[in-house]
Formats: C-alpha cells, sequence, structure tokens
C-alpha cells in the first residue's frame, strides 16, 4: 500500500492519556484512524507501517496486538477459497464517552469521519482550537512543504496546543521565516519549541525573533580624523 491517507487522524482523550501505550501506539493508532475513514477499516499491512515508521514489522505486530487487546481496535482476515490470506482489516472501535460512561463502538464498515462529524469536538476537548489546528497545517503545507510524516505532525501538533497567545498568526511567522532561510519542518518545530519555552506569546514578540537586529554601525575613520584635528585646533 503505497497511497496516503487524505483525512486527519482523529485520536481521542482516552487513547491519548492511555499510560498502558507506549508513544508510538499512540501515533499509530491516529494513523488507522486515518486510514480507515475511506472504507471504514485500515487493509495497510505490516510492512507499509514498518515502512512508514522505520521499525520491523514484528514490532508492528506487538503495537497492533497491544490496541487490540486494549479494545481500541479488532481485526479480520479475510481468505482466498484455498484458506490463503488475502487482506487484513482493522476496525476503530471507538467507543463515544455517554454521561453513564458507555459509548456506542463503530459498526464494520461505516467510515468514521462520517460520525465523527458532530462528536469532533468532545475529542478534543484538550486541544486550543481543532479548526486552528487544521489552518495551520493547511499553511505549512501550502507554504513550506507537505506535512506527510505521522511523528513531525504529532509534534507540530503539541507545540501549537502549548502557545497561549494567536497559535496561527506565530506559527505563521515562524513558518515564512523558514521558508525564507530554505529550511523545513524539523527547523519549524525547533523553532515553535523554543518560542514556547521562551515564553514568546505575541505577534510582536515572534516579529522580533525573526527580525535582525541592527548593529551599531562604527564612525568613519575620516570623520574620527577631522573630529580630532578640530579639536585640537579649536578646543573642546
Amino acid at each position: 500500500m503505497d497511497e496516503q491517507p487524505n483525512y486527519y487522524s482523529i485520536t481521542p482523550a482516552h487513547v491519548r492519556y492511555d499510560n498502558d501505550l507506549k508513544p508510538m501506539e499512540i501515533i499509530m493508532y491516529g494513523e488507522l484512524t486515518a486510514l480507515a475513514n475511506k472504507y471504514g477499516y485500515s487493509y495497510a499491512g505490516n510492512s507499509y507501517f514498518a515502512k512508514l515508521y522505520d521499525v520491523h514489522k514484528k514490532t508492528v505486530s506487538i503495537w497492533i496486538n497491544h490496541l487490540k487487546e486494549k479494545g481500541y481496535i479488532d481485526t479480520k482476515v479475510i481468505r482466498n477459497e484455498d484458506k490463503t490470506v488475502k487482506e487484513r482489516r482493522i476496525y476503530i472501535n471507538h467507543t463515544y464517552p455517554q454521561n453513564n460512561g458507555e459509548g456506542s463502538p463503530q459498526k464494520d464498515g461505516e467510515p468514521i469521519h462520517e460520525k465523527t462529524e458532530e462528536n469532533n469536538t468532545r475529542f478534543n476537548t484538550t486541544s486550543n482550537n481543532s479548526n486552528v489546528t487544521a489552518k495551520i497545517f493547511e499553511y505549512i503545507s501550502n507554504n513550506l512543504e507537505m506535512l506527510q510524516n505521522p511523528l513531525k505532525i504529532e509534534e507540530i501538533e503539541y507545540e501549537i496546543n502549548l502557545m497561549k497567545g494567536d497559535a496561527y498568526e506565530i506559527t505563521k511567522i515562524a513558518v515564512d521565516y523558514c521558508r525564507e532561510k530554505d529550511k523545513g519542518i524539523p527547523y519549524l518545530i525547533s523553532i515553535l519549541k523554543n518560542w514556547n519555552k521562551e515564553g514568546i506569546d505575541t505577534v510582536e514578540k515572534a516579529t522580533a525573533k525573526v527580525t535582525p537586529k541592527q548593529r551599531k554601525q562604527p564612525k568613519n575613520q575620516t570623520e574620527d580624523f577631522l573630529e580630532k584635528k578640530r579639536q585640537e585646533i579649536y578646543g573642546g
């Protein structure tokens, strides 16, 4: 499978903050939700994820099995008439939080983007503004480089959520600076990290960070010489 998903991933809070999950398992869950949007399930094999995350296929298998054990996904193997494996389908068991703590799982084959539209807000209660994040991702893809690596996407989203000011305008300044300096996504992430540490929370502060400081120009040597002679002749 070489096709890249065109949908945003959805990682609800109860998955993001599950201490039993490894960080890469959480990221992979998000990737599965993006892949499942087209058909209601992901048919990507372990080789696809191994190449995507630069890990061994056995590692991918461990991640998938753990997600299945936690009840976050279901897997179904489709076989040919001779019992050989045709494909594996991974379904998202996304439970929607209810007042009584219960939820309704996704039905097999129902694309999750069709029914998460009205529930998307509750999935992102810890995010500053999901619309702003999407707008930022669009700006980065259009003005710097296409966002494809899920790890980089997670890093950028994390830094965006830490921002206390106008996240879109501040990030836009960083993106424009990276483009001007012919730098890519990794450099952008390092800028956002540093700005969050330094408390850059306004457009003015961000602009100041990328504006070259004017150095004090040394006096012209000729002017210095003439001034010195003037003082010798006239005094003062």
